[in-house]
């Protein structure tokens, strides 16, 4: 008897271990980032199409008693065809049928798409900003900000929950002793009682070995007009360069300081910023000592 038993059930289990195919229906929720819509469809819809798989496969299908299956649809499957209906062609379907009957199977979709519905919702979009303490090894700097990818996202949520909302902030980036570029990814903080369109984000930080140079410049005028004298004090001023390493020779050499006589003229006390024309590539960044000078006009000579 016990013989029997076991013949029997080596049979099944070869028998079950082999591929076949089957006519299989199962119930899927879709999930999506469609613009403006809820992230999931209002309702299941059945998914029916003849399953290849093993039979252990076909045999757990049957069993799973209707329950539902979450599947991530790329919103650029979906056509809007009117209202809060999309659908999806078998064609993109196709891409979900492990998701929808499991790993190693393969599908022939009954019809040529399926339709689904996804509510509409409120939403906003923002930026998003970066929460960061970063300290960097001695004399290395970030050559530019750092860059988040997305740089926004949307925010839904009731009107009145996301009308206040400007902006969300990133996780704190914590990174000591920095002297290379940074890359990774941080998650977003969630305001209260909404939802992102991003869960995350991908940031990048270039970062570089910088030589400091300190220079005493003179600073020149732009944009007089005849017969007008921009005179400026101090006529002077000591610049911080801070450049990409390595360099060679004097990078700052290159460079041509001002005061603007259009700021002049818009200005009250007289004060200017002093600015920089032809700065070298390699430039990470410069800092005048004074930042502003104090111009005074006068009348050019000879002028009646």
């Amino acid at each position: 008897m016990l013989a029997v038993v076991a013949s029997l059930a080596i049979w099944l289990i070869g028998n079950l271990s082999q591929e076949t195919t089957g006519l299989v229906s199962v119930p899927v929720v879709a999930h999506s980032s469609i613009v403006g819509r809820s992230d999931a469809a209002m309702e299941s819809v059945q998914v029916t199409a003849n399953v290849t798989a093993s039979g252990f496969r076909l045999l757990g299908l049957s069993l799973r008693g209707g329950r539902p299956v979450n599947v991530v649809m790329d919103p650029e499957h979906f056509r809007h065809t009117e209202g809060d209906f999309f659908t999806v062609s078998a064609n993109n379907l196709v891409r979900y049928t492990e998701s929808i009957y499991g790993a190693q199977t393969k599908a022939q979709f009954a019809s040529d798409y399926i339709t689904v519905r996804f509510a509409p919702e409120s939403f906003k979009k923002v930026p998003v900003v970066p929460v960061r303490q970063i300290r960097f090894r001695e004399q290395y700097m970030p050559t530019a900000d750092m860059r988040l990818e997305p740089d926004s996202v949307l925010v839904y949520g009731i009107p009145s929950r996301i009308a206040g909302i400007d902006q969300v902030l990133t996780r704190q980036i914590s990174k000591y002793d920095v002297d290379r570029s940074l890359h990774g990814k941080v998650r977003l903080e969630i305001p209260a009682g909404t939802r992102l369109s991003e869960k995350e984000a991908s940031y990048s930080l270039d970062v570089s070995r910088y030589v400091g140079i300190k220079e005493k410049v003179k600073v020149g005028v732009r944009n007089v007009p005849e017969g007008k004298v921009l005179s400026v004090y101090p006529s002077t001023v000591d610049v911080s360069f801070r450049f990409i390493f390595p360099i060679s020779g004097n990078p700052a050499g290159s460079a041509d300081f001002y005061v603007d006589y259009n700021e002049f003229a818009a200005s009250i006390g007289g004060k200017c910023m002093v600015r920089a024309e032809g700065l070298p590539e390699m430039t990470i960044s410069w800092e005048a000592d004074p930042q502003f000078c104090d111009c005074v006009e006068s009348e050019a000579a000879g002028r009646e």
